[in-house]
Order: structure tokens, then C-alpha cells, then sequence
């Protein structure tokens, strides 16, 4: 089953990097490679190349990689490893001069990010909870049932259920629940409004997401981005 997620032709920035993140985070190669083509076309990275100054370039890279390796880390890669490979990323970015070659580490990194994911996806969960990661993943906005979910991988909700407790030790709506909030989390950091970022991640309303947000992270979405 082919879970990559398709994006519109007319498809904003913020679809793409999501779209990019999140197939980091679900193992899928495939799906950081066509995200990656769709980021060089965005106006995103054309506006930073139009710059003579690589400033605005480099802190891009190095928040991408920051970001994409927090969603290796929820799709399973070792913590403390990932954290290394950040430091070293960021490290190596600094010292590049040229746009192109900041572009190429971006996208090498983020491929071996994936790749890391994927092989770990691949030896450490069954694989019915590998394809609810990648439906989930590349659906995280539905209104995902559980009835749903099972009947689409072909097992009944109930062993489903048991199979990714055991993998994650959370159950599946909460596993939707925490993933909506990390991208809600980031979209805050990068300066979307309350409602927008309610409204994005499928949130019913305002006053469930703050406090989802707070049992979540403790703290409210405005002490966040105090």
C-alpha cells in the first residue's frame, strides 16, 4: 500500500513542508524524495536563493533539520543519536559558503533521517502498525475512526488496538492526538495564530485544543509563544 501523500498542484508551503515532515516520520523514502523536488519549486527556497546574502538560506536549513529530527525521533529513531546528528548538521551548515551545497546537505540529511526511519519502522513494529503509521501519517488531519483504520489495514480494531499499544504504549487516538500537537506546536513557534493553528490540525474548537495543548505539553499555547 502506497501511503505518500498527495499533495494539489496549487499546494501552499506549509502543505509541502508538512507533507515533507511527515514523511520523515513514518519511514517513507519515496515521499521525502517527491517533497524534496516540490520544496526547490516552492517559493520558499526560490525567495532565500534570491538573495546574495546565504544567512536567510542557512537558518532554514538548520530549523529544517532541527524539525525533520524531531519527527524521525516520533517515528522511532534513537533520541540521544538524533540529537548528535543535529549538532553535527548544524555544525556543517555553518561552514558551507555555497547555496547549492547547503541544499544538497539539507536534502542528503533529511534522506538519511528517513532511510534511518524506515529501517527501524521496518525491523521493530508489525507490520499492521506500520501501515497505521503511514495511513495516519499521511492522513493526520482526518477524522480518522478506528473502524475505519482497521478495515482499511484488514484486522479487526481490537487486535489493531493491542498490536500498537504494545509498539507504542499509547493507544491510537492519543497517538493521533500528541502527532497533531507537535505539528500544532511548531506552527505556533513559527508564528501562526490560535485559531489558525486549531482550525489546521483538527481541532473542534479553540478551548479543546488549548487544552489538549496544556495536558499535552503543560503549558497553554500563549505561554508558549511568550
Amino acid at each position: 500500500m502506497n501511503n505518500t501523500t498527495v499533495l494539489p498542484e496549487n499546494a501552499t508551503t506549509y502543505q509541502i513542508e508538512n507533507a515533507f515532515f511527515s514523511s520523515i516520520s513514518r519511514g517513507d523514502v519515496d515521499g521525502v524524495n517527491e517533497m524534496i523536488k516540490k520544496l526547490l519549486k516552492s517559493d520558499l527556497v526560490i525567495s532565500k536563493l534570491s538573495s546574495d546574502d546565504t544567512r536567510p538560506l542557512k537558518y532554514w536549513a538548520i530549523n529544517t533539520i532541527a524539525i525533520a529530527t524531531r519527527y524521525a525521533i516520533s517515528g522511532g529513531a534513537d533520541e540521544k543519536a538524533c540529537y548528535a546528528f543535529t549538532d553535527d548538521a548544524i555544525m556543517q551548515i555553518d561552514g558551507l559558503t555555497a547555496e547549492s551545497d547547503i541544499l544538497q546537505f539539507l536534502f542528503k540529511k533529511s534522506l538519511q533521517l528517513v532511510t534511518l526511519v524506515n529501517k527501524i519502522q521496518s525491523n521493530t513494529h508489525p507490520k499492521a502498525v506500520r501501515e497505521a503509521l503511514k495511513i495516519i501519517s499521511s492522513r493526520l488531519f482526518d477524522d480518522l475512526k478506528l473502524d475505519n483504520l482497521a478495515k482499511e489495514i484488514g484486522i479487526s480494531k481490537d487486535h489493531l488496538s493491542l498490536l500498537f499499544k504494545k509498539s507504542f504504549n499509547t493507544t491510537i487516538p492519543q497517538y493521533i492526538k500528541s502527532q497533531r500537537l507537535a505539528v500544532a506546536k511548531e506552527m505556533l513557534s513559527r508564528g501562526a495564530t490560535l485559531s489558525e493553528v486549531a482550525q489546521k490540525t483538527g481541532f473542534s474548537t479553540e478551548s479543546y485544543f488549548i487544552k489538549c495543548f496544556k495536558d499535552e505539553f503543560g503549558m497553554t499555547p500563549g505561554e508558549f509563544t511568550k
